[in-house]
């Protein structure tokens, strides 16, 4: 009997874990929402605890909010991510319009949450993912604007890239 109940087990967990990580693989967020994102009916950025906020594109933990990033949908759903980068190859995945949601960064000069839309991004600071965008509430000189940083994020020109990375860096 004790050998029946631990088959029973080990073949319940395995389909658990089936359908989690079958979940985690899909391009459609409605099988992996309830994994990763919170209500919010306020539509502002949420504060969270970051060893239980988890990327919904790389499953990274989120390990604080210096580099984090902030979607919230129309359903009042908000996802949380490691890295702007992230956030923009996200949105795109998910074939949500940039317009039509609200987008948050925490600014590494003024700590606090801003819209993205009117943030200024680093091209070269030191990322989770290694993108290379920090973004910032103040803008200086090289800094680049939400609207070009998405672009060069879709097109691959971050520091993820070793040329663009030596670019960058006068290596």
């Amino acid at each position: 009997m004790h050998l029946k109940a631990l088959y029973l087990k080990k073949i319940l967990l395995s389909i658990f874990f089936a359908l989690i990580f079958n979940a985690c693989e899909s391009k459609d967020p409605s099988l992996i929402e309830y994994l990763f994102s919170t209500s919010n009916p306020k539509m502002t950025a949420l504060e969270f605890n970051a060893s239980q906020a988890t990327c919904p594109k790389c499953r990274m933990s989120v390990e604080d909010k210096l580099n984090a990033a902030q979607v919230v949908f129309a359903d009042e759903k908000s996802y949380v991510f490691d890295d702007v980068g992230c956030m923009v190859l996200w949105v795109k995945q998910v074939g949500a319009n940039i317009k039509s949601i609200k987008t948050f960064v925490y600014t590494k000069d003024t700590h606090r949450w801003l819209d993205a839309n009117v943030a200024y991004y680093s091209i070269k600071d030191k990322t989770p993912m290694g993108y290379g965008f920090g973004a910032y509430e103040k803008s200086q000189k090289e800094f680049i604007d939400f609207e070009t940083m998405r672009i060069k994020m879709l097109r691959g020109e971050n520091m993820s890239d070793p040329k663009i990375r030596k670019m960058l860096l006068g290596q």
